[in-house]
């Protein structure tokens, strides 16, 4: 991937699969959904994917023995996809974007890009906040959790 000076990328053409229960996922989805520019290159998008589903695939571990594949526990399907899958897929995304957001935040150490750091980590718990829905969605869960200390 060349220079680009407004951030612009070509599309990879990249999927990622993990095993026959998890649907693939595609970079270039990635990118149009979480609004990722050519300054995250594909291999360090790619990274950050891979890193995301690990994390995903082993929460939803447990759903595994239910089925063959994610898509067979679903209950709708939504805009032609089974609702596993778009949930599957919401969190993924919402992992890569808080981590997007986390390590891209730093690069403006003026004023102003401390204040977008501030800013952006309010985005980032949104980001992990709404994985975790996903993820409790999928197996079932109630939204809230509540811990004593």
């Amino acid at each position: 991937m060349g220079f680009v000076a407004n951030g612009n990328t070509t599309p990879s053409n990249i999927n990622i699969t993990s095993g026959t229960f998890f649907p693939s996922i595609s970079l270039d989805q990635i990118r149009d959904v979480v609004r990722i520019d050519g300054a995250v290159t594909d291999a360090r998008l790619r990274q950050l994917v891979l890193e995301e589903i690990i994390d995903t695939n082993r929460l939803l571990a447990s759903l595994v023995i239910k089925a063959d594949t994610l898509a067979d526990l679903a209950t709708n399907i939504i805009d032609g996809k089974p609702d596993t899958e778009v949930l599957y897929f919401s969190a993924v995304s919402n992992g890569v974007a808080a981590k997007v957001n986390e390590n891209y935040r730093s690069y403006d150490s003026t004023n102003s890009g401390n204040k977008k750091a501030e800013h952006a980590f309010l985005t980032v718990e949104d980001f992990r906040r709404n994985k975790m829905w996903a993820i409790q969605q999928l197996k079932g869960e109630n939204h809230s959790v509540v811990e004593l200390i």
